[in-house]
Formats: structure tokens, C-alpha cells, sequence
């Protein structure tokens, strides 16, 4: 075990030895005072018990009237009721106690004990069930009273639950005014958002324009391929008609003019062969044309840049050509009908863009006006509530039954009697707090077992008054506790007779003692500290350092009664070591017992083996022992103690236990 533990351990053992002392020291002085406190108990109960017999036949509580009131509002679905608890707050207030007066005329002391007088009482079972009770000397005034008080109740219920209906009404009206303005502005701002769009429904329109959008762009997209087709038509054609196209076409009708002249000679020199040969001069003379008519042509192709170009040639152009200007339009057509449906698709983008954008706050101000019309729905319908509760407020709370009669307190009752009794016994209590407080502080040890209650001082005895025991029995008594003194566990050497303020001096027990001694055989020698101004040495004594020694007694004179000098100090330490040598036991007495202030009980103590107190009982003072505890405790040396003066009862009963 740690040296923490340790402390710990010694510590709670501390706190439960002074908790135990305590206990003790307190049971004794209650026990000392147990007659004066059984005696008062009577008399308060006595007197308690008479005044409040008196008290209760002249009261005003005399007699009580009793009736109920049932609480039983209708329920509405929107609107709270008054709870149970919280309609007893409205009820038991002092002012509607106060009305009961005006309304019965009572006037005097029974107009002004009405507040104590009137109770109201919520039952737990079922808890709308109020109980009213009205005090009264007379039976009749009892009945009144608490009949009133249950009407005034009802009455100011009603005011109650009216005014509270009335300011939710009002409140409710004001609310909904409010929401029809909130209402009416949402509708405008609707109004004004759909107004930007140019439709009335908004999100049927943008799904319409969605899937018109779809539409567009695969139609746009169908009119890309088919433009697409037709550019590779169109450059398929220009390829055909060539770089030299459009000479070809320029020239068209020369060329078919002279080819059309060709095929006339062509076909007349034909015509000439079936009749003549090439050698005859007309059909000579038609090829030589021919032949002027072909070199001309040629000519005239060779010029515009055309050579090689045939008939068969110039129709493919010209029909390349017409194919290539219709394609051409067509692709016109296209273009323009692209760049319209591009047009729409960016318009139809656009609206779309502005829908989305304002469709959500268009959505919000709807849901926004459909809640404040579901919250105006709910006010509509708590105002019917309200007008339903109005009419059923006198209802609510009711009187079950008028009080006809009073019953009569008993003023001897069982009750009365158990309260003075409990009243006496809290008095009596608070005076034995009183009593142990002062004791405590103020009063005087008892006897031996207050002594040895905390446990650091070993009790040897006790000693009687002079003359209140035979003489045998005080010897027997002188012997015992001289006896005890020699067999204490304490260590052989010096001890020092410390005397407490209240306790007398013990001729009689030191000469017991001494007795005693000599007949164990112990050789013991009495020191005396003596003041030197008032010491006078006897005659023949012998003087040692400083000690006045003379046979087995010795006086050490000191100067100061509050100290002893550094010097004196070591010198009564040298003496005392040197008495050692020739005695078992030296016994040290202080001069005029102890006394507080001042180290010379300290320095006293440094030099002895152990202490023993001489406390008076019932004369020295718990504050003076508690002192000397204190300082024997501190030097760390056995502590005995004996109760001197003791009542012969103490004294007798200690023999006997020893015995």
C-alpha cells in the first residue's frame, strides 16, 4: 500500500473516531438535559393541545360546505380547450374569493378570511373534477359562500373563454386579411410572369414547343441530307457541263445552226448519191460546201475555244446545264427553306429558354398561392370552430350539485391532538439543538466517557467530591484509580499532572498514590514548578543545578509563568535526567494548573514522557479539554486522563463495572 493510501486511510479513520466522539459527547448531554426536555415536551403539547381546541371551536373553520364543479368543454378539431391544470390557475385566483363578498354582502372578519376561508382542489381521478370548499363558523354562511364561489367560478369561465375566443377570432380575421392581400399579389405577379411568356399555360406550351423543336431538327437535319445530295448532284453536273459550258451553251444555236446546215447538205448530198455518183459535179459541188460549210464550223469552234465539240456533246451540256440550274433553284429553295426552319428552331429556342427560366417561378408562385389557400382553408374552418365553441361556452363548466349543508368540525379530534403533538415535539426539538450547540461550546465535560470519547486519551478512573462517600468506600475508590495510574500503558519516567481550569487539587489521591507506590515498590519523586518570587526553600534541602530537592520531593523555580527561558529549559531537562537515576517514576505538577497562552504547557510537555489531565466533571469547560487534547495530541506522548469531583452515583457505578 502506497504512503497515499496510507494517508487516505488514516484520514478516514480520523473523520469517523471524531464522528464516533461526537455521537458520544452528544448522547451525554442529551441524556444531562432528557428530563428538562421530556418536561417541556409536555408542557407544549399541553399548551398546543388547549389552544388548538380553543382555536378550532372559535374559528372560522368550523364548518365546511363542499359542491363540484364539472369540467366538460365541447372539442373542436382546430381549436385547444383550456387544460385542466391550467383552468385551476384561472380559478384559484385571490380576487374571485374576494368577489364572493360582494355578492353574499359579507362584511367584518368573514369579508376578510374569504381568501383562507374558500379552497378549490383539482382531483387527480378524473382530473376535470374540481372540488370547492368554503369555511365558516355558522353552517349556513358555509353554504353560501361556497355556492357563490362556484357561480363566480362559472362566471368568470365564461368571461374567460369569451375574451380568449374573441382575441383568436379577431387575430385570425386580421391573419386572413392578410393571406387574401398575399393571395392577390401572387395572382398579379402570376399574371405578369405568364404575360412575359404570351401563353396561358406555360409548361403545356414548352412541351409543345419541345416536341416541335424535336421535329424541327430532324426535319432540319432530313433537309441537310437532301442539300447535301443535291451539291453532290450539282457538282456531278458542273463536272459534265465543264469549264467550257457556258461558252458551249452561249453559242448554242450557232453551232446548232451550222450543225443543222451540215445535216441539210449531209442529207442532200444523200439524196444526190442515190442518183448520182461523188464524181458528178452536183454532188461534188455539195461536198465542196459541205466540206466549206464543215470548215467553217470548225473554224468557228476553234475560235471560241470549243474544238471537239460535237452535237452529241452540246446536248449533253445544254441538258447538264438545264439540270444544273434546276438543281440550282432546288438548292435555292433549300437553302431558304433551311435558313427559315433555322430561324424558327432559333426562335422556338428561345421561347423555350425563357419558358424554362420562368417556369419555375411561375410554379413557385403557384405552389406558394396554393398553400396560402390551403392555410386560408384552415382559418376558415378554425372560425367555425370558434363560432361552434361560442355557443357552447356556458356548458363548459358546471356545478353538479348545490351545496344544502355544512359539516361540523370536531374540535377534539384525533387531529388536533397528532398536531399539537407534532408542533410540541419540533419545539421541543429546536430547544435540544439549542441546548447541544451551547453545551458544545459553552458547557462543561460530563464525566469519563466524554473523556475518553475520541479514543487519544486513556480514561484511568474517577474521583468523588470530598465527603459525598463513606470513608472506606472513598479509600477504595483513591486506591483503584492509584492502582489504574501504575498499570496505564505509558513508559516509566516523567509524567506531568496537568490540572484543567475547574478541576481542585487531589491531596487525597497523591497521598493514595504515593501509598500505592510504595507498596509496588516503586521509588517516585514530585517535582514541583514553582514561581521564584514566591518560592522559599525548606530547611536541610539539598540543591541540585537548579532543582530544590529534599528527600523524595523537589521544587524547580522559574521566573515567567507564560514561558520558561532557554536556559531553564536545558537545566530542567539535566535535572530530570539525573533524578532518573535514582527514581522510576518523577512526577511533575504545574503551578496553579494550566493556563492558556505561552509556551511553558509545551515546553513542559517536550520534557516528559507522558501527560495526565485532572478535568473536572461538570466544571472545566469542553473548550479548555479541547485545548489541552490539541497540544497532548501534537507532542505525540501518552495522554491519560481522570474526572475529578465526580457524583457518587458515577463513581459507584464505575466500581461496580469493575467489579
Amino acid at each position: 500500500m502506497s504512503s497515499t493510501d496510507e494517508a487516505i486511510n488514516e484520514s478516514e479513520i480520523e473523520k469517523m473516531r471524531k464522528f464516533a466522539a461526537f455521537r458520544k459527547v452528544a448522547t451525554g448531554i442529551l441524556r444531562k438535559w432528557s428530563v428538562v426536555l421530556i418536561g417541556f415536551l409536555l408542557l407544549l403539547s399541553g399548551v398546543f393541545a388547549t389552544y388548538l381546541v380553543w382555536h378550532f371551536a372559535h374559528s372560522y373553520h368550523r364548518f365546511d360546505a363542499r359542491t363540484r364543479l364539472l369540467y366538460n368543454p365541447r372539442k373542436a378539431a382546430k381549436i385547444e380547450n383550456i387544460g385542466d391544470k391550467q383552468l385551476l390557475s384561472i380559478l384559484e385566483r385571490p380576487s374571485l374569493k374576494k368577489r364572493v363578498g360582494q355578492a353574499i354582502e359579507l362584511v367584518g372578519e368573514e369579508k376578510s378570511f374569504l381568501t383562507f376561508d374558500l379552497t378549490i382542489v383539482q382531483e387527480r381521478r378524473p382530473s376535470n373534477l374540481f372540488t370547492l370548499t368554503a369555511h365558516s363558523r355558522r353552517w349556513v354562511d358555509a353554504v353560501r359562500k361556497v355556492n357563490a364561489y362556484a357561480q363566480i367560478l362559472i362566471d368568470e369561465y365564461i368571461a374567460y373563454r369569451e375574451r380568449e375566443l374573441e382575441n383568436l377570432l379577431e387575430s385570425l380575421t386580421e391573419r386572413k386579411a392578410t393571406l387574401q392581400k398575399r393571395i392577390a399579389e401572387i395572382e398579379s405577379e402570376e399574371t405578369i410572369a405568364k404575360g412575359k411568356t404570351g401563353v396561358a399555360s406555360p409548361v403545356e406550351t414548352l412541351t409543345t414547343i419541345n416536341a416541335l423543336l424535336s421535329d424541327q431538327r430532324r426535319n432540319l437535319s432530313m433537309l441537310s441530307v437532301e442539300i447535301a445530295n443535291e451539291e453532290v448532284k450539282r457538282n456531278k453536273l458542273e463536272a459534265d457541263v465543264g469549264p467550257i459550258g457556258p461558252t458551249v451553251i452561249a453559242n448554242a444555236s450557232a453551232i446548232r445552226k451550222k450543225s443543222d446546215a451540215l445535216e441539210t447538205i449531209d442529207k442532200e448530198i444523200a439524196e444526190l448519191r442515190e442518183t448520182y455518183t461523188d464524181i458528178n459535179p452536183k454532188v461534188k459541188g455539195k461536198i465542196d460546201d459541205r466540206t466549206a460549210l464543215l470548215q467553217e464550223y470548225l473554224t468557228f469552234l476553234q475560235e471560241k475555244g470549243m474544238e471537239g465539240i460535237a452535237i452529241d456533246d452540246l446536248i449533253r451540256i445544254e441538258k447538264a446545264t438545264a439540270d444544273l440550274a434546276e438543281v440550282a433553284t432546288k438548292m435555292d429553295v433549300l437553302n431558304e427553306s433551311r435558313r427559315s426552319l433555322e430561324q424558327e428552331i432559333a426562335d422556338n429556342e428561345k421561347k423555350s429558354a425563357d419558358l424554362i427560366q420562368l417556369i419555375p417561378s411561375i410554379e413557385r408562385l403557384r405552389v406558394k398561392r396554393e398553400d396560402l389557400g390551403k392555410t386560408m382553408l384552415d382559418i376558415d374552418d378554425q372560425i367555425d370552430n370558434i363560432a361552434y365553441l361560442q355557443m357552447s361556452i356556458s356548458s363548459d363548466l358546471q356545478q353538479i350539485e348545490r351545496a344544502g349543508g355544512a359539516g361540523d368540525k370536531n374540535p377534539l379530534s384525533p387531529k388536533n391532538f397528532l398536531i399539537a403533538f407534532v408542533c410540541a415535539l419540533v419545539a421541543t426539538a429546536g430547544l435540544g439543538v439549542w441546548i447541544l450547540f451551547f453545551e458544545l461550546f459553552f458547557g462543561n465535560v460530563l464525566d469519563g466517557r466524554e473523556l475518553g470519547a475520541s479514543g487519544d486519551i486513556d480514561v484511568i478512573g474517577s474521583l468523588p467530591k470530598p465527603d459525598v462517600l463513606p470513608e472506606e468506600e472513598e479509600k477504595d475508590v483513591l486506591g483503584v484509580v492509584a492502582l489504574n495510574l501504575l498499570n496505564a500503558d505509558r513508559p516509566n519516567g516523567s509524567l506531568l499532572f496537568c490540572r484543567l481550569p475547574g478541576a481542585p487539587e487531589q491531596p487525597k489521591f497523591m497521598s493514595a498514590l504515593d501509598w500505592a507506590l510504595s507498596m509496588s515498590g516503586s521509588r517516585n519523586f514530585t517535582l514541583n514548578i514553582v514561581m521564584e518570587k514566591e518560592f522559599k526553600a525548606p530547611e536541610d534541602a539539598e540543591t541540585m543545578i537548579s532543582t530544590i530537592r529534599k528527600g523524595s520531593t523537589g521544587w524547580f523555580p522559574v521566573s515567567n509563568r507564560f514561558s520558561l527561558a532557554p536556559t531553564e529549559l536545558q537545566i530542567l531537562q539535566a535535572d530530570i535526567a539525573a533524578l532518573r537515576e535514582d527514581f522510576d517514576d518523577i512526577f511533575i505538577f504545574m503551578p496553579d494548573g494550566m493556563r492558556r497562552g505561552g509556551s511553558f504547557f509545551n515546553q513542559l510537555l517536550s520534557v516528559c514522557d507522558s501527560t495526565i489531565l485532572l478535568v473536572g466533571a461538570s466544571t472545566t469547560p469542553r473548550s479548555e479539554l479541547e485545548y489541552a487534547r490539541r497540544h497532548v495530541k501534537a507532542s505525540g506522548k501518552p495522554t491519560l486522563g481522570l474526572i475529578v469531583s465526580a457524583s457518587a452515583k458515577i463513581v459507584r457505578r464505575e466500581m461496580e463495572a469493575k467489579r
